[in-house]
Order: C-alpha cells, then structure tokens, then sequence
C-alpha cells in the first residue's frame, strides 16, 4: 500500500460535500459515494434520506446502492466511502450484497456496524460476504458536519427544546481509536503511520508529516462531476463549496488538530453559514 493516501482523502471529501448538501435539506449529514475499482469511477453517490421520505431505512448505503437494481454489477469491484460508519442495518445490507470495501470517516457510537458497537461485517458465524471496513480518513470533518446538525433547534417541536452548547466552534474532539487491527492499518495506511495507531489525538492527514485544509482536496469541478447530485441536491457553486470548507478546523503536519483556525458553523434559520 501507498503511503501517499491522497486519492483516499479526496473520495471522503467528496462524500462530506454530498452530507453537506443533504444538510442543506435538514438531512443528517451522512453521505457515501461508490467508486468501481475496475475503472477507477464514481458510480453512485447516497444520502441520508429519512426526514424527507419519512422513511428510516433511506440511509445513504441504501440510497446509493438502490441505484444499481437494474445494472449487471459485480459488488466486489466496488469501495464505498461513506462519511459515518456504516449502521448496523447498512453494514447488514453491504455484506449481503456482496461489497467490496468500506472506507469511513468517523465511527458510530450508538449504531455502528462494523467494529464500534458489532462487527457485522466479518462475523464469521454469519456465512459469506464478509468485508473490510477501514475508518479514521476525515474522522473530524464527519463529526463537525454532525454537530452542526445537532446544534439545530426544532422549530416545529411545540415547546422547542434550546440546544445548550452551540459553541461548536470551541468544542474538542473525542479521541481517536481505529476499530480495526493493527495489521489491517498498516496495510491500509502504512508502516510509517503506526504510532498513530494508539496515539488518540492525532489524525491522519494525505501525505505521511503534512497536514492538509478541506479547501486542498476537492475543487468545484470534482463535485459537479458527480453524478445525481446536482439533479438531486441542486446547483453547485464555488460560493457554496468555499463555505462547506470553512466548516472545518485545519490538520497540523504532526497530525494534531489545528484548533486556533477560525472556523464557521451552519445556521440552519438562515439557511447559510454564520460567523
């Protein structure tokens, strides 16, 4: 495996813009997108789906997935990126189906299926379909998309409850634990990367001793060149990319979060990003 983890960063970036626009439509913002290993292209994108449809199994794996009912597809060929680990539910759904890998952001403690809370996707009482399920790639960014969803009020609550810390913006981070073996991370993420392993409060970054912005992954013409999204979500600006990028703190070249960066949050009553 590459130590140069770039193209791997660049596919989670492109999934927390997909959550990010599904935020835009009060969605949970998780979101996957499906590339074929074979020809190296997105094939599908998902989003959680559930508030609109009022239907909780329209998670993003389901949605992204439900794509290729009609199309002669080999599963094994394809890696899903997916901004959250996958649910219990979903990672049921994707050994069945067949998938070939799972990369994802940041775990799921309440109803993660794929190490945090089971290990669904390679129980091996389960029978066949087991696969890999690597996390820690954005791990960040997944949470801060998710706190700014969760710091939103419900206005059409009767008595609306008032979120009691807000303060997204100053809030640090859970540390970090990989939910994978310690071979499966080398092999993944290479030999030089280790003490990260059991370190807690250091992240991943692209390039092994360089840290990285959101703003240096993605550009507008990688997410316009997905597929469904505009048609889906609406049309993507470069006004609306540079504000989902100041969501996010900035990596430091050890791994540390930079926490003095100014970072912006969502304001869901204004439908745009506040200071």
């Amino acid at each position: 495996m590459s130590s140069d983890l770039s193209g791997h960063f660049h596919d989670m970036a492109l999934s927390m813009f997909v959550a990010y626009k599904a935020l835009l439509f009060n969605e949970t913002p998780v979101a996957c997108i499906v590339k074929n290993t074979k020809t190296g292209e997105v094939t599908s994108i998902g989003y959680n789906y559930t508030n609109t449809s009022l239907n909780g199994t329209q998670h993003a794996e389901f949605i992204a997935m439900q794509r290729f009912k009609d199309q002669d597809v080999n599963y094994k060929d394809l890696v899903v990126y997916v901004t959250v680990e996958p649910c219990i539910m979903c990672a049921s759904f994707l050994r069945q189906l067949g998938i070939g890998k799972v990369y994802y952001g940041c775990g799921n403690d309440r109803f993660g299926g794929t190490g945090t809370v089971l290990s669904v996707h390679d129980d091996p009482n389960l029978g066949e379909g087991r696969y890999e399920s690597i996390g820690g790639i954005m791990r960040t960014e997944g949470i801060q998309l998710l706190r700014n969803f969760y710091i939103q009020e419900n206005e059409s609550a009767p008595q609306p409850k008032i979120k009691k810390n807000k303060e997204i913006e100053t809030k640090e981070f859970p540390r970090n634990e990989f939910k994978f073996s310690e071979d499966q991370f080398i092999e993944n993420y290479g030999k030089e990367r280790i003490p990260l392993y059991n370190d807690g409060v250091k992240e991943l970054t692209p390039v092994f001793g360089k840290g990285y912005s959101v703003h240096d992954l993605i550009d507008i013409s990688s997410v316009k060149a997905l597929p469904y999204l505009e048609q889906e979500l609406g049309e993507i600006t470069q006004d609306q990319l540079n504000e989902f990028c100041d969501l996010f703190f900035n990596i430091h070249d050890n791994g540390e979060i930079n926490y003095d960066k100014p970072i912006r949050k969502y304001n869901a009553k204004k439908r745009h990003l506040e200071e």
